[in-house]
Formats: structure tokens, C-alpha cells, sequence
């Protein structure tokens, strides 16, 4: 080597696996955090979802004398199916119903993070106060509410309304209340998460 030449150095083996190593450390953190990343956020947004529902269902209540939307329509022996091309072609129908609250007060813009319209459930509970909605002697509410759960799935996008209830944890208890409800939604994550007017 000549005099005044400075001495070049490359990496080593070693250092280079060291470097792949980190750096796939590292995509690996990255790839198994980001889907739970996602799936928090859709989640808290289906939270947000159940909280406007909440919020259009008193102020439907409000400016309707306190009732709420298709208090005629559910009894205790059947549940309500809504979804938005039925509400959307519903045109001629009453607000008064589950289909019309659902055309003029939540809207075509009522989606699922995943960009589907959700779907409503809507069935009352007969039980008296503060025994469960979900845990009754009653065959056919009991049948209802357990078919719901089961195929209650995100992908489906189903909300279950459960008039003259609250929420009690994850779960609806009757309340003494008849303008009262709860809106229960299967979270991506995991547990379903309720919220009701009194909350």
C-alpha cells in the first residue's frame, strides 16, 4: 500500500446478517401490530356508529313525543329486519316505522368502517326490570336473541335493537322505561359492545 493512501473497509459478514437481522425484527413487529392496529380502529369506529344511532334515536324521540320509531311494529314474539335498499325503497312509507327512521334519519351514509350499510335487528324485551333480555324463560325471545348473536358476525354488519331495555355490561336488561333502548353490535375484536339511551 502506497504512503498517504487511506485504508478502505467494508462491512463484514457478520455485521450485514446483524443489520438483516434488526431490520426483520423490526417488519416483523411491524406486520403482526398493524392488523390489530387496524381492527382497534374499525372497532372504535363502530363504537362512534352505536353512539350516533343512540343520538338519532333520542332525537327522533324528541321531536315525536317521546316515542320511539316502530313502537307498533315489535312485539316480544318477532324480530324487525331492516336494511337499507328496503328503507331506501321505502319511499312512501312513514318515518314512524324502522324503515322510514332508518331512510330519513341515519341515512344511506349509515356504514360499517368496512363501507357496507349495517343492517338493524329490532325486537323488544318483555322482562321485567333489570332481568336479563338474554337469559329468560321466554323461548322465543330467548331463541331470537341467541340466533342474532350467533350469526351476529362483523362481516354481516348486523345491529341488534332491543326496545324497553339497557345495557348492562354486554348484555340488555329489561328496564321499566317503554321509550327506552339498547343497540348491541359484535365487535371485530373481540366482545359485543352495548350502549343505550340512559347511558
Amino acid at each position: 500500500m502506497k504512503t498517504g493512501e487511506s485504508e478502505k473497509k467494508g462491512f463484514t459478514i457478520i455485521e450485514v446478517v446483524l443489520v438483516l437481522a434488526v431490520a426483520g425484527l423490526i417488519f416483523i413487529m411491524v406486520f403482526v401490530a398493524l392488523p390489530a392496529l387496524q381492527r382497534s380502529q374499525r372497532d372504535n369506529a363502530r363504537r362512534e356508529d352505536m353512539m350516533s344511532f343512540i343520538a338519532k334515536a333520542k332525537d327522533y324521540s324528541q321531536n315525536n313525543r317521546g316515542s320511539l320509531p316502530g313502537s307498533a311494529e315489535a312485539n316480544t314474539d318477532a324480530i324487525i329486519n331492516v336494511v337499507w335498499s328496503e328503507a331506501l325503497g321505502n319511499t312512501t312509507g312513514s318515518t314512524n316505522t324502522w324503515r322510514g327512521f332508518y331512510r330519513d334519519f341515519l341515512g344511506k351514509n349509515f356504514l360499517d368502517p368496512d363501507g357496507q350499510n349495517y343492517a338493524l335487528a329490532v325486537m323488544k324485551c318483555s322482562m321485567k326490570t333489570d332481568e336479563s333480555c338474554n337469559n329468560t324463560s321466554n323461548v322465543r325471545v330467548k331463541s331470537a336473541l341467541d340466533g342474532i348473536y350467533e350469526s351476529m358476525f362483523p362481516n354481516e354488519y348486523k345491529i341488534l335493537v332491543v326496545l324497553q331495555a339497557k345495557c348492562e355490561g354486554d348484555h340488555t336488561v329489561g328496564s321499566p322505561n317503554p321509550r327506552e333502548l339498547a343497540v348491541l353490535y359484535r365487535l371485530e375484536g373481540s366482545g359485543v359492545y352495548c350502549r343505550s339511551m340512559a347511558d
